[in-house]
């Protein structure tokens, strides 16, 4: 699947200096960034391998006895992604299935969406399954019954060992009820061999999806002891014996003593099959060329274009691992101690200690994921109860509450003493009156918020990383959420928690989030001790632990109520129905896995979530330092054209590589410089798409200009002429440039966008590595001083020419994985009419640029008109290529 979706022109600022006839080249150069919604969206392009399969005849059981009843038509199952999958979420829907029931399965009007597994009691239940193959036996499904054991078996065998079932994590298996209308879905994280080794799925091995409905019958051998026929039509002893409801697959078959308890659901299987995406795993064992460290929020891009790079004619291998945080890697790459490359959001801000400069690899964006279900409303109708939210708003201060634990989790509400550090505030978030004046809860259609049962604190990363610095430099530079770290209430009158004031916390920015507030105890009303910690714990296995705990609804929490010193019991995951979880995450991630991110309040006061359209915008805002060569969001900085600009999503990111221009090997410098210019490649790494070697959904694209620089780098690299950040000699255009990295605040202070060459603050060195190899330099030390002085023009010798090098960089071979997807004609489709549109404007344009070509409008609709017609020219070759 690839889809090519020009932006908006990057420099769309020079415009604004022009009159009207420089209004009307932007009208004109709108034909490129208005194409259809669906070419500029990977999510609408993902249906193009969406399958709609056969289901079961419907069981229709008799009202108040569910012994009886009738088969009807067939209900039908939709997955909404069946080729080149990677690890991600899949959206499974069916239609014409049994509603799920409570009580002894007699028909009923309510829906329970909670259905527990093992339940003896909710019949007619879903089962999802990822399983090995295209035709599984019951043994190949991770999670079910009898995975694991003997195939040639079947269900005639003793249940399986401890651990069998779920040999490498807990399952994936999703157990879903069946709405009264016969609707129901999950959502199902699909593994690859990466993260399932006994299930093996790749580009070798196909997998398949199966939904299996429990409709009864006799699985378990009832009918020898009750005298009927037998068999799965059987439903005479449905309710005696839980068949037809989860548990009822989990007991021994009452002749036998098999394990067969699952038979009568499996012969309802629909499958669908699954084909998977290249992977690094599937690349030939080789040394590798060079390593690279740092930034897991840029791990999805790195993973397709490592497993582009690995494959074709010209295969080159590449370590990568994110464990240890930006800083760290930013450390260890100056003092020469870590690995060839960093990966990095923020510059160093110290005098560079050994030659290098920065390339831009791609823009990103930090999400606030969340998967939070419709709470229902006593004695009303409940078509919305349990059913999950998909649209929240949220601004920094609200964000600041979660992170400085600054809720009560109502604690203090009645005759409990609750904890002095919160006392008054409200229960959760869904409690706030700034929240639902942000979110109004709406009783018909919803939301509907749950209530406060769960601890709403957000799963976050508990290492060292340029997102959690980013994350709280936003906040920072809101004027609201930075009067209430200080201590302002907020205008209902809630108060940061204690533990956060300025008096014990340095506030933020930070590199790590942290609890402070971890003293606090009161007694409850059974005698237990509740300690406010145990609520918000940030986990050291970085973004990759936090996005499977939020799609498996698992707060990052320990039980606060044990009663025991030990305080060893984590919080049980969240049944869908009643899940209100958040998640701290990156876009890629949030995508991939099917995740509602919140729309963010941007510095104009607008709400936008982030998407291709709020990141390019965001991008446009963003001023280039001088001395770097970075660009990064200029928080709290009035007068800006990020200020006011209401379509910029305020957490974007720039991915940097840092790479040395001094001191490489030939053969590492010249794989290094290949590296950069595959990955930023226009008809390479910076086409939208799932296939090896191209640029992973939730990723944005590289404006011309950025391109550029990262050619340049890619050019000192391979000369090793020892050049410096900021002499890169490419030009920049919209958005500011400055000289200094430091971001003011409104407040009139100045935060460093670094954190220095240091190791950073708090958290332990996560683990990690992408693809199974690790990098073999340290995550940790570094030298270097803070001052933030200019780095000087390049020094040493140079060697433009060096023999032996790769001067032209080797093309790689984009594999496609599974069937030739019918849309990538469609897209090139979309494009032929605007590029049509664009010639002709350029036929107009071209007169008017060379007249107005001395003058200051002039000379921003001439770079106007450059990168627009570089832009046609591009998209003629791409189409070429593709075609």
């Amino acid at each position: 699947m690839t889809v090519r979706a020009r932006r908006i022109s990057s420099a769309r600022r020079g415009f604004r200096r022009g009159a009207a006839v420089v209004l009307t080249a932007l009208l004109l150069l709108g034909g490129l960034g208005t194409l259809p919604q669906s070419a500029h969206t990977l999510t609408q392009a993902q249906a193009a391998s969406a399958v709609t399969a056969d289901g079961p005849p419907v069981w229709q059981p008799n009202p108040g006895d569910p012994t009886t009843g009738s088969y009807g038509s067939k209900g039908s199952v939709t997955v909404s992604q069946t080729t080149e999958l990677t690890d991600q979420v899949l959206h499974v829907s069916w239609t014409g299935f049994t509603p799920t029931t409570t009580g002894s399965g007699a028909g009923t009007s309510a829906w329970t969406p909670n259905v527990t597994p093992g339940s003896l009691t909710t019949f007619y239940p879903v089962r999802v399954y990822e399983c090995r193959g295209t035709n599984p036996k019951i043994t190949d499904c991770y999670g079910s019954t009898l995975y694991n054991a003997d195939p040639k078996l079947g269900f005639q065998q003793p249940e399986p060992a401890s651990g069998t079932t779920t040999p490498e994590f807990p399952s994936n298996m999703r157990l879903m009820a069946t709405r009264p209308d016969g609707t129901g879905s999950a959502d199902i994280e699909v593994w690859t061999a990466e993260q399932s080794q006994s299930l093996g799925c790749d580009v070798s091995h196909a997998c398949s999806i199966v939904v299996e409905p429990n409709y009864g019958g006799d699985s378990l051998s009832a009918a020898q002891l009750l005298g009927t026929p037998g068999g799965c039509t059987d439903h005479s002893a449905d309710p005696l014996l839980g068949e037809g409801a989860d548990g009822g697959l989990q007991i021994q078959d009452l002749v036998t003593g098999n394990w067969d308890g699952e038979t009568c659901a499996w012969s309802e299987r629909t499958v669908v099959p699954l084909s998977f995406a290249p992977t690094p795993s599937d690349c030939k064992a080789a040394t590798a060329s060079f390593t690279a460290q740092g930034l897991e929020i840029s791990d999805r891009a790195m993973q397709l274009w490592r497993s582009g790079l690995c494959q074709g004619t010209a295969p080159m291998s590449l370590q990568y691992t994110f464990g240890g945080g930006e800083p760290q890697a930013r450390a260890a790459f100056l003092a020469g101690t870590g690995a060839d490359v960093a990966l990095t959001a923020y510059p160093d801000t110290g005098a560079a200690t050994r030659p290098y400069v920065y390339a831009p690899l791609a823009t990103t964006a930090i999400s606030v994921a969340f998967v939070v279900d419709n709470g229902g409303i006593s004695g009303q109708s409940v078509p919305v109860q349990g059913q999950q939210i998909t649209r929240m708003r949220l601004n920094a201060r609200l964000l600041a509450k979660l992170l400085t634990q600054s809720y009560s989790d109502g604690a203090g509400n009645g005759s409990l003493p609750g904890f002095a550090s919160v006392a008054g505030n409200p229960a959760c978030i869904f409690q706030d009156p700034e929240f639902l004046q942000l979110n109004p809860v709406d009783p018909v259609n919803g939301p509907v918020w749950p209530s406060c049962d769960y601890s709403q604190y957000p799963i976050v990363t508990g290492g060292t990383t340029d997102l959690v610095r980013q994350l709280t430099t936003w906040i920072h530079a809101d004027p609201d959420a930075r009067a209430f770290l200080q201590g302002a209430p907020d205008p209902w009158g809630m108060h940061v928690d204690s533990y956060y004031l300025p008096k014990t916390f340095s506030g933020y920015p930070v590199d790590s989030l942290v609890p402070q507030d971890s003293t606090g105890t009161y007694q409850g009303a059974n005698g237990t001790i509740h300690r406010k910690q145990e609520d918000w714990i940030p986990l050291l296995g970085g973004l990759t632990q936090v996005d499977r705990n939020v799609i498996q609804a698992q707060p990052s929490c320990i039980h606060d109520d044990t009663g025991s010193v030990a305080l060893t019991s984590k919080c049980a995951p969240e049944a869908p129905g009643i899940r209100s979880v958040f998640a701290i995450t990156d876009a890629a991630t949030a995508q991939a896995f099917s995740l509602p991110t919140a729309q963010l309040q941007n510095p104009s006061g607008a709400f936008v979530g982030p998407d291709l359209h709020s990141m390019q915008a965001a991008v446009d805002d963003m001023p280039l330092d001088a001395r770097t060569g970075t660009q990064v969001l200029p928080y709290g900085t009035p007068g800006t054209a990020f200020a006011s600009d209401a379509a910029a999503y305020p957490l974007t990111q720039v991915s940097y590589a840092m790479v040395p221009t001094r001191g490489l090997s030939d053969a590492k410098a010249g794989s290094i410089s290949r590296f950069l210019t595959q990955v930023t490649a226009s008809d390479s790494g910076q086409v939208y798409g799932f296939d090896p070697g191209e640029l992973a959904p939730g990723f944005l694209d590289l404006t011309s200009q950025q391109q550029a620089q990262a050619a340049s780098a890619a050019e000192h690299v391979l000369a090793q002429d020892g050049t410096l950040p900021g002499n890169q000699g490419v030009a920049h255009e919209g958005g500011s440039t400055t000289g200094a990295t430091s971001q003011g605040t409104s407040g009139g202070s100045s935060t460093s966008t670094s954190g220095g060459t240091g190791g950073g603050s708090g958290g332990a060195a996560s683990g990690g590595t992408a693809g199974g190899t690790t990098s073999g330099g340290s995550t940790s030390g570094g030298t270097g001083g803070t001052s933030a002085g200019s780095t000087g023009g390049a020094s040493g010798g140079q060697s433009p020419n060096r023999a032996g090098s790769s001067a032209t960089p080797l093309a790689v071979q984009n594999v496609a994985a599974g069937q030739a997807d019918p849309d990538r004609a469609g897209a090139q489709r979309l494009l032929l009419p605007a590029l049509l549109i664009a010639g002709a404007a350029l036929l107009i344009g071209g007169p008017a640029v060379l007249l107005l070509g001395g003058t200051g409008a002039g000379a921003g609709l001439r770079q106007g008109w450059g990168r627009t017609a570089a832009a046609v020219r591009r998209g003629v070759r791409r189409m070429g290529r593709r075609g």
